[in-house]
């Protein structure tokens, strides 16, 4: 391939092929992609005898055939008779707008909702061949975060996505997270903007496709401003002037992605989220040990360095010239340019993550403090202890609150008050039997908790690690799944086994994915020990 791009290079140079001039010093004939080849010129015979010519030359030169069958021409605002005239010569087959290269669209209006049906079927379809109802909560999290947000990823790179489509996805992924099928008119009790939002805010941190895809476009504009010698730039900066109309607004530009682009950029400016307060520019300039030296030269002091020496003039005071001259002298300048640092990031270097962070911090809500998150139980245990905090379970008093005809409010375990998820889950578990016996297998104080709040200063005051908190958030699983057992199952479950539930499961929960193992027998008598 690279024999092929010196060759035609060679035929634009002498004239019989003639590319696309974008500007004066700027010809854009042929780009390579892997074993992609793309030829760019203008509609004429001449242009395409000598690409027959040139293909032909290749093959006999090298045994390497372009593969016709698989190769297309197209033409803009060419006469389609005049392509399938040329695609007959050529033994080619025609294309015409709209198109798929590299698996990205081009030449469709991709602010049309209609233009994304591709990528809302691919969504819906991949939903379609797994089981919902097979995988916990905590499955469809992960899923969600590492394959779901991933699939139009593609697309939203590079073009920007309208609003109803993003409705659109995100609807899909909602419902997948709840479990439910799409259509489906089942309660749900999160909102999807709490499972979006950040974790350090008191969400579940999955991001919103909203943040990835403006982030993803941020990136383009990054680029534009560090990749000097790349390819692309040099097309828009030949189209739309040496600043990429960035700072300018003109109406009569052809619309594009890179207009698309720079128009979001502003609506993020607007909306109070200016892209340059994070972008500064590094000047590599005389280090700093020089600077307390220069500030002894007078202030009228006034000189020039330049590869060919220092001169100057208005000096203050004999032989300040000469001192200027040895210090210049003994500065070794790095052969490094100016560049741009991304200040959201300690690398100074851009990432989509740190862009999409931000984004998401200015458009959704603060649910609460930092969600906790404990490594030795499963995902779909924290999902149920962040569920707990935020007040997102079935009880009787948030299905009433919701408008539904409830018999009884009271709690179905403890018949002394009404069932909310405080009274379920905090002032019954602490009133019970279970609960003091996890504190004297824990050998921890216990006190009085009517809210959540009370519940996280307790727990930051015993100074236990993660796998105490694990183990308390274990008991209140197993709690919930006792309270729903009383009310759906047709047996009554035994609430003498409840605590040995707890200390089995959470055993087989933490030993799994702690480092260093430990025996049955060290978790019955010194649990607080493996937290150390």
């Amino acid at each position: 391939m690279e024999s092929l791009h010196l060759s035609f290079q060679r035929v634009v140079d002498s004239g019989m092929f003639k590319g696309l001039n974008l500007s004066n010093s700027m010809c854009l004939s042929h780009m390579f992609y892997a074993d992609d080849v793309v030829f760019v010129g203008k509609w004429s015979d001449e242009n395409i005898n000598t690409l027959t010519n040139v293909l032909e030359c290749f093959h006999r030169a090298s045994g390497l055939k372009i593969n016709m069958s698989k190769s297309k021409i197209m033409g803009v605002n060419v006469d389609e008779n005049k392509v399938n005239l040329a695609a007959s010569k050529l033994g080619c087959l025609s294309l015409y707008s709209p198109f798929s290269y590299l698996g990205t669209k081009v030449g469709d209006m991709m602010s049309r909702a209609q233009a994304w049906k591709e990528v809302v079927d691919k969504v819906k379809n991949r939903l379609s061949k797994w089981k919902m109802k097979a995988l916990s909560i905590g499955g469809r999290l992960t899923l969600l975060k590492s394959v779901l947000g991933s699939i139009p990823i593609f697309h939203m790179s590079i073009f920007r996505v309208p609003l109803t489509v993003l409705q659109m996805l995100e609807s899909l992924r909602g419902h997948f997270f709840n479990g439910h099928e799409i259509g489906s008119n089942k309660a749900t009790w999160v909102k999807w903007e709490k499972v979006l939002t950040a974790k350090d805010k008191g969400g579940l941190g999955v991001a919103s496709l909203y943040a990835l895809n403006r982030g993803l476009l941020v990136k383009w504009f990054w680029r534009f401003y560090n990749q000097e010698t790349s390819l692309w730039k040099k097309v828009i900066q030949a189209i739309h002037g040496r600043d990429g109309n960035v700072h300018s607004i003109n109406k009569s530009v052809v619309h594009s992605c890179w207009t698309t682009i720079v128009k979001e950029i502003r609506r993020l400016g607007v909306s109070g989220l200016n892209i340059f307060d994070f972008m500064k520019q590094k000047v590599e300039t005389v280090g700093y040990h020089c600077s307390s030296k220069l500030a002894r030269f007078s202030p009228n002091t006034s000189f020039v360095v330049t590869s060919e020496g220092v001169f100057g003039g208005g000096w203050g005071k004999d032989g300040q010239f000469q001192m200027l001259v040895d210090l210049v002298d003994s500065i070794t300048l790095a052969p490094m340019e100016d560049r741009w640092v991304w200040n959201l990031e300690g690398s100074s270097e851009f990432s989509v993550a740190s862009i999409r962070r931000k984004i998401d911090d200015s458009r959704l809500p603060t649910i609460g403090d930092k969600t906790r998150w404990v490594k030795f139980v499963p995902i779909k245990i924290n999902v149920f202890a962040w569920k707990v905090t935020v007040n997102a379970l079935p009880t009787r008093y948030n299905l009433s609150w919701r408008g539904m005809d409830i018999q009884s409010l009271s709690c179905p375990m403890c018949d002394c008050g009404i069932e909310s998820t405080v009274m379920c889950l905090l002032v019954v578990i602490v009133s019970g039997h279970t609960c003091r016996m996890n504190s004297n297998w824990w050998n921890t104080p216990l006190v009085e908790m009517d809210t959540i709040a009370v519940w996280k200063t307790w727990f930051s005051s015993i100074r236990l690690k993660s796998i105490f908190e694990g183990v308390w958030i274990t008991m209140w699983w197993h709690v919930w799944t006792y309270r729903n057992k009383i009310l759906f199952d047709v047996s009554a479950p035994k609430k003498n086994l409840l605590f040995d539930s707890i200390v089995s499961t959470s055993f087989h929960w933490c030993n799994s994915r702690r480092k260093a193992s430990f025996g049955w027998n060290e978790w019955l008598k010194n649990p607080h020990l493996m937290s150390i």
